[in-house]
């Protein structure tokens, strides 16, 4: 009901403007209030309470709308913006006064600020707790889809001789409630050889998201905990982890975890050197699940949507765990069988036990401690943990026992340290520690069945990282090692300084590193690298490294544009050359429709030019799925966490919409423009979200409602959501004394339908001159109520077939 205020007062804007100058919003002389949505650049990030004053300046509650601003503002803009004045509400020479940029979008209503990059909050590892003031809509009960991925590839090498293979890779859910069933299975052939069809996982899911707690029965993996080995298992499972249904914000120092409201394409840079590119999808992901070198090394990742905007998160973390506030726990408790892979079959140890568990607890907001335990048969490992932040920085220290049957105890300790330095400046300067000393005998439960001794070649390893910013466009860092084990020829230590920084004032950054590492036994290694990481405009990116071990040279160069938007292109080439290979050359590119994804990559490998000893692989895939969710089934992008089928109503028939549209721009995450459904696929579970839309060429008068949708998805659920109605008719007209032919001025009321079915009462007000509007109402009779003390009403009739904007005239009331 709140947004009907929106859309009345933009309609009697309309009509009032030939009184009123073109700048004048409220000519009412006294103050009006409204629930608008606050805009920051082309995202909304909420709704607040707005007042449009009589002098028509317009003032926003201070306390709800800084609230709002905490996830784009920076601590200092949020500060400075508090400081502002005694009163309780911010104006738009507030916002101007600290830098920020303040309109009000007369075509929408909507309050839009923009936030210059030294004001705008740098986006860090988080968990992003759900909107619970918001009124999200409810999903369908019986939802669903499957995702279907093909590919083809072709691999040809020296001897001429072509090699073809299939795949396909298919997962699929069902969703009913709080429950999902999934299942996912892959297939292969190679020409000539026989065809191989694999089920890789079933499972039922049930959540208690108030609670941050998943039931997992069937197909399932043991990612383990501290020294815990991991493991795939085949029984039940019961896990409270609030970064796997991130609905409290309970971790103040959260240490790996991000999450992605879109579909990004994220660079891996460790150390300066891009490692790895990947496409995700939206959702909550961890350093777990992005395949990057082990060690407290700097990782940056460089996240780009599909507006080219680029987004990085800095990792340089020892400690592995995060605090939990004070009387917040987590835990996971798995029972089950083991499972391992056999011949591409699945094959179930059923003479065989596993039994997984962990318990960590808040006991302060600065003490977090746990315990874990897991066996498998006569294998035991258990242990504890305690993390601690001290005012200087984070501490973590662990202690792990196991019990084998033939190689008996052994145990594990780590200890690891980041420090913290608040209020550092411009230095920024990082440290972490990390000291791990297992012994020889010490063993996981992967360990069932062997006696071979040494389990563990390396007893002691440290590490040591820092890095210091030397300048405003410098940086400097060395991370040291040391390792020793029951091999004394393997024993070493090195030292990695580094340098990091811009080329002048432009926007090339370069990075160097020394690496030197001394063997106890006399011998050592040395060896350097140089990389350079030129953007050449928004979308292109090129990268160049050499290092002297191995002498090998890269040069890469990608693509990226709209990456996750319908239409969107993701491209790269790489070439690099070492001392056993001539050359190397990589290129792929990403192609992202409307209801397809397509992908296409080729790799040439040339060992030796001279005699032609090269080898070639092509591949080509194309992913799409088919979903359902209620009485309505759309082919669209493959799905991820959850998703929507979005239809639109017959009035809207011959009018294209674009969903969630790129502000200033062609682009959206995908358009609807027949008058079949649409999947939208990549929804965040359990993160609340807007998702608006826009319709091209609308009649004038048509009115959309809120003009978004709110979604506070659960796991794998997909909700059926209709753009347009039939309450579409916008009347306006003037209310008159039957007696006295007098306009009714200033005066509220509501319009009531009076036929059988459900239409939600309309509030209206009139003007200095009786004129009022009614807006988002369907064809029938109305009686219209007015807030007087003799409580004056009269009945209109709306005719079927009226075009959507209706002219009422003069109306006499008695």
């Amino acid at each position: 009901m709140k947004y009907t205020y929106l859309s009345l007062l933009t309609l009697w804007f309309c009509v009032t403007s030939i009184q009123a100058s073109q700048s004048q919003i409220n000519a009412t002389g006294r103050d009006i209030e409204l629930t608008t949505l606050l805009r920051v650049s082309d995202r909304v990030v909420g709704d607040v309470n707005i007042t449009i004053t009589a002098d028509n300046d317009i003032l926003l509650p201070k306390e709800s709308t800084i609230e709002v601003l905490k996830s784009v503002l920076s601590r200092e803009a949020l500060t400075r913006l508090e400081q502002r004045q005694p009163q309780e509400t911010l104006s738009q020479s507030d916002f101007e006064s600290i830098g920020l940029g303040f309109t009000f979008d007369y075509s929408t209503f909507e309050c839009v600020i923009s936030i210059p990059s030294h004001l705008a909050l740098t986006q860090n590892i988080s968990l992003i707790p759900a909107d619970s003031s918001s009124n999200y809509l409810e999903p369908e009960l019986i939802s669903g889809y499957i995702n279907v991925n093909l590919s083809g590839n072709e691999a040809r090498a020296q001897s001429k001789k072509t090699q073809r293979e299939y795949h396909h890779r298919l997962e699929s859910a069902v969703n009913f409630g709080a429950a999902s069933l999934e299942y996912e299975s892959s297939y292969h052939h190679t020409v000539g050889e026989n065809s191989l069809y694999f089920r890789e996982g079933t499972r039922l899911n049930f959540d208690i998201p108030n609670q941050g707690t998943r039931l997992v029965l069937g197909d399932m993996y043991n990612a383990g905990k501290s020294f815990q080995d991991g493991a795939d298992i085949l029984g039940i499972g019961l896990t409270r982890d609030f970064s796997l249904i991130p609905t409290k914000n309970v971790r103040p120092k959260a240490a790996r975890s991000f999450v992605l409201t879109r579909t990004s394409d994220v660079n891996v840079v460790v150390d300066g050197i891009v490692v790895q590119r990947l496409t995700l999808n939206a959702g909550s992901y961890s350093l777990n699940d992005i395949p990057i070198a082990q060690g407290n090394n700097e990782i940056e990742l460089i996240i780009s949507d599909s507006t080219g905007k680029e987004e990085r998160i800095n990792f340089s973390v020892a400690t592995g765990n995060g605090l939990l506030d004070s009387g917040e726990y987590e835990y996971s408790l798995m029972v089950g069988v083991p499972k391992e892979i056999n011949n591409n079959q699945n094959d179930y140890l059923t003479d065989q036990k596993i039994v997984h568990g962990y318990l960590d607890f808040g006991l302060t907001s600065s003490m977090t401690i746990g315990v874990n335990a897991q066996s498998r048969e006569d294998v035991y490992q258990y242990g504890s943990s305690v993390v601690y932040a001290f005012p200087f920085g984070v501490t973590e220290l662990s202690v792990t026992q196991s019990q084998h049957p033939d190689l008996k105890s052994g145990h594990a300790y780590r200890f690891a340290f980041d420090a913290a330095f608040e209020d550092s400046g411009q230095a920024s300067p990082q440290m972490s520690l990390i000291y791990e000393q297992q012994t020889p005998d010490f063993v996981g439960i992967s360990e069932y069945g062997s006696t071979n001794y040494p389990v563990n070649l390396t007893n002691h390893y440290v590490a040591l990282f820092g890095s210091v910013s030397v300048g405003p466009s410098l940086r400097a860092s060395i991370n040291t090692t040391f390792s020793s084990g029951v091999v004394s020829t393997n024993d070493y230590w090195s030292v990695s300084p580094s340098l990091t920084g811009y080329l002048f004032d432009t926007p090339v950054s370069w990075s160097t590193r020394v690496n030197y590492k001394k063997y106890l036994d006399g011998d050592d290694d040395f060896a350097t690298s140089f990389t350079l990481n030129w953007p050449l405009g928004q979308n292109i990116r090129s990268v160049g490294r050499y290092s002297s071990e191995r002498k090998q040279g890269t040069l890469d160069v990608s693509y990226q544009n709209d990456v996750g938007s319908a239409g969107g292109i993701s491209a790269y080439a790489s070439m690099n050359t070492d001392e056993s290979t001539d050359s190397n050359v990589n290129a792929g590119a990403t192609y992202t429709g409307n209801r397809f994804r397509a992908l296409f990559d080729h790799n040439t490998r040339v060992e030796d030019i001279d005699e032609g000893a090269q080898t070639h692989n092509t591949r080509l895939e194309v992913a799409s799925a088919l979903a359902f969710s209620g009485r309505s089934f759309s082919v669209g992008r493959p799905v991820g966490d959850a998703f929507a089928i979005i239809e639109k109503h017959a009035s809207l028939s011959g009018n294209n919409i674009a969903i969630d549209p790129e502000q200033n721009s062609q682009n959206a995450r995908v358009f609807l423009t027949s008058n079949q459904s649409i999947l939208l696929p990549d929804l965040v579970a359990y993160n609340g979200q807007i998702v608006g839309y826009d319709v091209e060429n609308l009649r004038p008068g048509y009115d959309l409602g809120d003009g978004a949708f709110w979604l506070n998805p659960g796991y794998k659920q997909g909700f059926r959501l209709k753009i347009g109605s039939d309450s579409v008719l916008t009347v306006m007209g003037t209310l008159r004394y039957r007696t006295t032919n007098e306009p009714i001025p200033l005066i509220a009321g509501t319009a009531w339908y009076l036929g059988e079915e459900e239409q939600a009462p309309v509030e209206f007000f009139t003007s200095r001159t009786g004129r009022f509007a009614l807006s988002g109402v369907r064809p029938g009779q109305y009686r219209l109520a007015l807030d007087t003390n003799e409580q004056q009403a009269i009945n209109i009739t709306l005719d079927e077939g009226s075009d959507v904007l209706i002219m009422l005239g003069d109306l006499y009331v008695d």
